[in-house]
């Protein structure tokens, strides 16, 4: 994530996410009422009626609607426009979609920016400097050794195969077990928890089978994605696929169950709380160590108030997104919960 711009006479922030995690927290930021200004498309209507062409429009929408398209790896953010360049492009009170992907600036207009939210931003613009996961693109004459940030893609190594069809089947073999174990220990080496192993034909798979058959124990959790080749592009691509943005999905749900199941245990002992009026209770009593509050519940000016109590007493507040499972789940707590500070350790927030 980066903030290009803060206004805040006009409470106007300027935001360019980076990633899909970037995109996954703006989902949850984001309010009915917000303004919404960037950069986007629409289909006119040309003189005989017929659709024509997109033209690029700027628009400012007041947000009824977000949808995260986790396919696309896009943000969907859907309202009435209330302006709009060019003047002649635009049809106030219309209904539009601005599509957000990594890299594209956008603009947020809220009444109130919490400071919760605004640390929540800045979390996301020094994990942008992270390294999140590892990368190799693979195919039988050489492998690219990548760090994934949020900000790009850092090029660490490259590994050659010197691999030759003219080789005899024994020094064939010996030469590529030779490769297979020199990328193999800079996997082990990466600062990482996750891998990615991307690349064409049937090197990575051979790969893969020869660390499942070797019983090799990397460190890390592999993911084996398709990509056209084994170079930069390689990797950018299989970022972009689909079992890549399934996977980090899934690391933000796992975090989120992770707080609902400490709930859970904390629930039966007695050192855990739901529903409005109790969680405001705990954090009175000076209880209550981290809260739990779904997205769709963030518009309410009461959940504001409590959440505000929580901000003040340095109470750690977890957003969950409210159509996960997760999230339906706290729903059955009436979507808000927190946890007793004796329940809580330095790995568990």
């Amino acid at each position: 994530m980066r903030v290009i711009r803060f206004n805040e006479l006009a409470n106007a922030l300027k935001l360019q996410p980076d990633s899909f995690d970037d995109l996954y927290l703006l989902a949850r930021i984001v309010s009915p009422g917000d303004i919404i200004e960037g950069r986007s498309f629409r289909r006119f209507q040309n003189e005989m009626g017929e659709k024509g062409e997109q033209k690029e429009v700027f628009v400012s929408i007041s947000l009824e609607k977000s949808e995260l398209d986790k396919s696309g790896e896009r943000l969907r953010l859907t309202g009435k426009i209330i302006k709009g360049k060019p003047e002649e492009l635009i049809r106030i009170g219309s209904y539009h979609t601005i599509n957000i992907a990594p890299g594209d600036e956008v603009t947020i207009v809220k009444e109130e920016w919490k400071d919760y939210i605004l640390r929540r931003i800045k979390q996301a613009v020094q994990d942008t400097r992270k390294v999140r996961f590892g990368a190799v693109a693979i195919d039988d004459e050489k492998a690219t050794i990548a760090n994934i940030h949020g900000y790009g893609i850092e090029i660490i190594a490259e590994v050659y195969s010197h691999l030759s069809k003219r080789m005899k089947e024994q020094d064939y073999e010996k030469a590529r077990k030779g490769y297979f174990d020199e990328i193999i220990n800079m996997i082990k080496n990466m600062h990482v928890d996750t891998v990615i192993i991307a690349g064409p034909g049937f090197t990575r798979e051979d790969l893969k089978h020869y660390i499942e058959s070797m019983q090799i124990d990397t460190g890390k959790k592999l993911l084996f994605v398709p990509a056209s080749d084994a170079e930069r592009s390689g990797i950018r691509e299989a970022m972009q696929s689909p079992e890549v943005a399934k996977f980090l999905e899934h690391e933000q749900v796992k975090r989120e169950f992770a707080m609902l199941n400490l709930f859970m245990q904390a629930l039966q002992f007695g050192n855990a709380w739901f529903g409005l009026e109790n969680v405001d209770k705990s954090l009175e009593d000076y209880l209550a160590g981290v809260v739990l509050v779904n997205d769709d519940l963030l518009i309410s000016r009461e959940v504001q108030s409590v959440l505000d109590k929580a901000d003040k007493q340095k109470v750690n507040i977890e957003i969950f997104n409210s159509t996960d499972e997760a999230g339906m789940q706290l729903a059955g707590f009436k979507g808000i919960a927190s946890i007793a500070k004796s329940m809580l350790t330095e790995a568990s927030l």
